[in-house]
């Protein structure tokens, strides 16, 4: 393997000579701003220094036959993000998952909803299903210690319950068999999850996201990765805006970065600096919001979120949350967002724990698709579209 730093004025300038000489299979290790030293030992200009990686191994695969990097399931997005999406997989927000999941998944989201009902009114959890699928019968030992592990990774306990029942319930009458059952298991929960492609940026007019969530989440470090990767990975012409005027800190890290990927940003505090600014960036592939943190009790910062984003016609809403928090918090922030409204989930700082059934439960809370997750405080990497087969793994602790 060979490992090499570029360097250039511009994130643009250091990738284009690694992909220069290093070739489209490059990986970023990482990238960081620095300043070359002045006279007298003053710092000098700035410069961005990007650390890749190139597998200089031989493979049995002919160059022709290799996967492009649009289909390559790889930690960074893919490069093709101009290309429309496949036709079955849909971008518009999942209202009811019945339409578009597997029978046996929406099997165990009704076990799962009865359970809550009966939570509800007073009924405790519902009976567990025996081999032959009467209820009131004892789970096998082998069918029990799943249920705990989903439970131990972090899955709320209503729904791993839900989710062991909807399996062994399909496989009544069969052996039991550990491997086969953490097979299904898996291929149950990523059926139950619902992931959306890279956007399809290929239409006239540009793609407007914008990401909310509350304080200390990652949100404005997530959107320079999706920003650096669609700029300079897929050469989209991507613009920022930031409405974080709270926070100095904020504007300026966002700032910063704009300088290193070389895109533009505007700040806008009112809806009128936000219309003049998607007004003048009417021929750009992607345009990106940030905004400030609200904590899920700051009834007044939500108030006047949620009315900014509500003048703005056609934008896509991201709800961004941690992968750690806790399930009464996670509950309180989708539940209190909801009201705000959002089409997207993504989940961040999957580095900082190993207990991934958070992912499950913030999707059963909210109901609405997985876009990206973050592992990390890299730029352009540690980022990846969501893909329901790898929430899946993460979420039964294989991965």
């Amino acid at each position: 393997m060979r490992v090499k730093k570029f360097v250039g004025t511009t994130m643009h300038e250091a990738v284009a000579q690694m992909r220069e000489e290093f070739g489209q299979d490059a990986v970023i290790l990482d990238t960081r701003l620095t300043r070359q030293r002045g006279i007298w030992g003053f710092l000098g200009r700035k410069y961005v220094e990007v650390t890749a990686a190139l597998d200089t191994k031989p493979t049995d695969r002919q160059t022709p036959s290799r996967p492009s990097e649009a289909n390559r399931p790889s930690k960074g997005i893919p490069k093709a993000a101009h290309s429309k999406p496949a036709a079955a997989a849909s971008l518009a927000p999942a209202a009811s998952d019945e339409s578009v999941v597997s029978m046996p998944a929406q099997l165990a989201w009704r076990l799962y909803q009865e359970a809550l009902k009966m939570d509800k009114a007073g009924g405790g959890q519902p009976a567990e299903v025996s081999a032959n699928g009467k209820a009131g019968e004892s789970w096998p030992e082998e069918v029990a210690n799943l249920q705990r592990r989903l439970v131990d990774n972090g899955v709320e306990r209503k729904l791993a319950s839900a989710i062991v029942q909807s399996v062994w319930q399909e496989m009544a009458g069969e052996s039991v068999d550990m491997e086969k059952l953490v097979s299904r298991t898996k291929e149950r929960v990523a059926a139950m999850i619902r992931c959306v492609p890279p956007w399809d940026l290929s239409n006239s007019k540009p793609k407007v996201a914008v990401l909310i969530g509350p304080t200390g989440v990652g949100k404005t470090t997530t959107l320079a990765k999706i920003a650096a990767n669609y700029s300079l990975i897929a050469g989209a012409d991507v613009g920022l805006i930031t409405l974080d005027t709270y926070r100095i800190a904020a504007t300026e890290q966002l700032r910063v970065y704009s300088q290193i990927i070389g895109i533009p940003l505007r700040v806008a505090g009112t809806a009128e600096e936000i219309e003049d600014a998607l007004a003048s960036w009417s021929g750009k592939d992607l345009i990106l919001i940030d905004t400030a943190g609200s904590s899920p009790r700051d009834d007044e910062r939500l108030g006047e979120m949620e009315a900014v984003l509500a003048s703005i016609d056609g934008i896509e809403r991201h709800l961004v949350f941690s992968a750690t928090t806790g399930y009464r918090d996670l509950a309180n922030v989708i539940r209190r967002f909801s009201e705000i409204g959002f089409d997207r989930l993504i989940a961040t700082k999957l580095d900082e724990t190993s207990c991934y059934g958070t992912l499950l439960t913030a999707y059963a809370l909210a109901r609405r698709p997985f876009s990206f997750l973050t592992d990390g405080q890299g730029v352009p990497e540690c980022i990846r579209v969501a893909e329901a087969e790898h929430l899946s793994s993460l979420i039964l602790g294989d991965a």
